[in-house]
Formats: C-alpha cells, sequence, structure tokens
C-alpha cells in the first residue's frame, strides 16, 4: 500500500479519492482553521496526522519538508489555492496565491517522493510563471529537470460520472529512477484514463440529487433521516422576501434576463440590459439549474445568489451544501462543518473524490507497471 501526504488539503476531498483507490493517509496541511475542523472530524480522515501551517512561509515549509521525510511519504499530493488562476474572477498572474504552486513543486522535490499529483484550474494553462514559460510547462520543465517523467491531463465530470461539467487539470509525475524508460509517458497515462473511464457516463442532477427532500427557504435540519440513513446538511438559508420573490420569477434553465425590472435593483438591470457587458456569467445570473442535465462547475461562490446558476430545478432556492456535496462526489455521512458559508466553500473548493480516486488509480497502476 502507497502512503501519500495531502498538503492544500481543504476539506479532504483530494485525500478521500486516494484512500478510496487504497492508499494511505499519512498526513495532510492546510492552514485554515475550517479545514482542519472538517478534515480532522470526518471518521475516514481522522486516522492521519494533521498539520495547520503556512505555506507561504519559509520556514514552515522547511519544517514540513523534514515530517514529510520522517514519514517516508510515496506520493504527495496537493491542490495549491487557485484564485489567482480562476477564470470566474479577475485574473492575476501577480496574485501571492499562485506563488504556491512554486512552493508545492520545491517541497516535492525536497522530499522525492515515488509519486507526484498537483491539481488545479484549467486557466492556470494561460497564466505565465515568472521563467516566462505557461504554468503547466513550467512545472513539467522544473520536474522534468530534476529527476522525474511529468505530463498535465484534463480530466471532465462526464468521464468520472459526476453530475456537473466541472473540468481540472492535473499533473502526474513518476521519479524516474524508480521506473523502466518511459518513450511516452502522456500516452501511457490515456490509456490508462481511458481504459477507466470508457464505460461512464454524465449524470444528471435528477441521477444525484432528485431523492432528497424538497425544502423551501428556511427549511430543513443539519441532520435528518430518509430510509433508516442520515443526511447531513441538507437545510436552506431563510431568504429575505424580495430575494425570494426574484427567483420565484425564474423558470426552469431561466435566468436574470427572465425576472421583470420592477423586481430588481438598478445595479441588476443595467447588468441584465448588458450595462456591465455580456459574457456567460450575466446569462447564468440567478439561474435555475435542469433535472435532466448536469450542474456546471460547483464553486465556492455558490453560497452568493448572485454567483451563477445553482438555483434548485424546483425549489425556490440555492442549491443545499449537501446537494452540492453530492455533485462534488462526497459521501453522505461526511458532515461538514462551521458556518453556512464555511460549509458551501469547503464543497466548492474540493477536488471532488471520483476526480482524485481516478488519478491514483492511473498513476499507480503505471508505477506497478513499470517499476524495477
Amino acid at each position: 500500500m502507497y502512503s501519500f501526504s495531502d498538503l492544500f488539503c481543504g476539506g479532504g476531498g483530494m485525500s478521500l479519492g486516494l484512500i478510496e483507490a487504497g492508499l494511505e493517509h499519512k498526513l495532510a496541511v492546510d492552514f485554515w482553521e475550517v479545514a482542519r475542523l472538517n478534515y480532522t472530524s470526518y471518521h475516514r480522515l481522522a486516522d492521519g496526522e494533521f498539520l495547520q501551517m503556512n505555506l507561504f512561509e519559509e520556514e514552515q515549509r522547511n519544517e514540513l519538508i523534514e515530517i514529510i521525510r520522517e514519514n517516508s511519504i510515496d506520493v504527495l499530493v496537493g491542490g495549491p489555492p487557485c484564485q489567482g488562476f480562476s477564470t470566474l474572477g479577475k485574473r492575476s498572474e501577480k496574485d501571492d496565491r499562485n506563488k504556491l504552486v512554486d512552493a508545492y513543486l520545491d517541497i516535492a522535490i525536497q522530499v522525492s517522493p515515488k509519486m507526484i499529483i498537483m491539481e488545479n484550474v484549467p486557466a492556470i494553462q494561460s497564466m505565465r510563471h515568472e521563467s516566462g514559460v505557461r504554468y503547466p510547462q513550467y512545472a513539467k520543465n522544473f520536474l522534468r529537470e530534476n529527476g522525474y517523467y511529468a505530463e498535465t491531463i484534463f480530466i471532465e465530470g462526464k468521464q468520472v460520472g459526476l453530475a456537473q461539467t466541472r473540468k481540472r487539470l492535473f499533473l502526474l509525475a513518476i521519479r524516474q529512477d524508480e521506473v523502466k524508460q518511459m518513450d511516452d509517458f502522456l500516452s501511457i497515462i490515456n490509456a490508462k484514463v481511458t481504459n477507466h473511464t470508457m464505460h461512464n457516463v454524465q449524470k444528471t442532477l435528477r441521477d444525484v440529487i432528485y431523492d432528497l427532500p424538497r425544502f423551501e427557504s428556511g427549511e430543513g435540519e443539519d441532520e435528518i433521516v430518509i430510509d433508516g440513513q442520515t443526511i447531513y446538511n441538507h437545510n436552506v438559508f431563510d431568504y429575505r422576501e424580495d430575494n425570494l420573490e426574484r427567483i420565484r420569477q425564474v423558470p426552469t434553465a431561466g435566468g436574470l434576463q427572465d425576472i421583470p425590472d420592477e423586481y430588481l435593483s438598478n445595479h441588476l438591470i443595467k447588468m441584465k440590459n448588458g450595462g456591465y457587458g455580456s459574457g456567460g456569467f450575466v446569462k447564468n445570473l440567478y439561474g435555475r439549474l435542469e433535472w435532466d442535465k448536469p450542474s456546471g462547475t460547483i464553486v465556492a461562490g455558490i453560497k452568493k445568489i448572485t454567483c451563477g446558476r445553482f438555483f434548485h430545478p424546483e425549489c425556490n432556492r440555492l442549491l443545499t451544501v449537501r446537494e452540492a456535496a453530492r455533485l462534488q462526489s462526497f459521501p453522505d455521512d461526511y458532515k461538514f462543518l462551521g458556518s453556512f458559508i464555511d460549509q458551501y466553500t469547503i464543497v466548492g473548493n474540493a477536488v471532488p473524490p471520483k476526480f482524485s480516486e481516478l488519478i491514483a488509480n492511473v498513476l499507480t497502476e503505471i508505477y506497478e507497471e513499470y517499476k524495477h
């Protein structure tokens, strides 16, 4: 059994996928107190060590490197915070959070694990590293120069049977001195991915959340029992009446354009009429989902009524934390802790466990087949 350490672990989506793939959890690291609270409270994650560290700080990075070395980790995984790369906000090549990618890669080289996994948003491919090349190419070059086979691939929700159109970039690397020569690492990866995903189909909201009770504004509980099974986090904000009136105007697959001006603020009217541009964000604002289609990418901002197309297909509200968690492939027995906003953020920022399970299976199978 291969052991792993998960950096920038959040609520543990990445870790859960690796555990499902048969890897042993040894160490998790995150700076956010809410991440620590959630990660350590879930029974399948609680057996490993959790370190609350700020990896911006060189001293703490050096301390972590020594701890990982002492634990003899086989696989280093992580999703350095991606807000600086996200297309859902204003992208910035100078965002300090982008530097955590460099910190992660430096830690990886220092601890020299057999295998490395890094996850990020697709927009990272268009951002340039300070060296002048785009980030994915920089990461691959850096690892190759330090003795690794390294490639990047995209994984989409439909490949692993998610009910969302999420797409993420993964960097996969194997230490060259651990395996026989691989002349085309990318082709080997792609063949494995195809083998694991060829029978999967895109799921819809109906497949994933239809069985959950139709709660409205202010309804639901932290814990409910359905057919003898406890379901957590299926409760709803208590919306203001003006917001409820707006939501009620939105038909299936509709959005801001369907809300009469009488229900909108001057700001929203201007947005509706193209005063701020007419991109996809405006099109999806106040958007209602459809039962027989997947959702868009679940994001941390789903907690905001104006974030995008996240209204329930029937109920006049946003998706609950539990509904969002199901779309992310979290198990129902994971109870998310903290405020409403914290819970949505933990779920939206997570790597879907089914994504990391696939990547872990692909990488460890390649390692097994090619190791000396």
